[in-house]
């Protein structure tokens, strides 16, 4: 339990700086979702990790469709 709530506070913090750095960036007040999820994964998230969740989220299947065809 004890990580947990160190992984939730260290997210807060995280979440926190990069929006002080955003904010102090662009004078702006208030950062669209996409914008912080885009910074955040640039930041911390190497591009290959990025790719292979992006193709393990494409091969989901729900039944016998994947998910570009539930989008559909």
């Amino acid at each position: 339990m004890q990580g947990l709530v160190q992984a939730m506070q260290t997210q807060a913090h995280t979440q926190a700086a990069l929006q002080a750095q955003l904010e102090a960036q662009d004078g702006a007040n208030e950062v669209a979702w996409d914008e912080f999820v885009r910074l955040f994964r640039a930041k911390f998230v190497p591009e290959n990790i990025q790719d292979r969740m992006e193709q393990e989220f494409l091969s989901l299947t729900q039944g016998s469709m994947t998910v570009l065809k539930f989008e559909a």
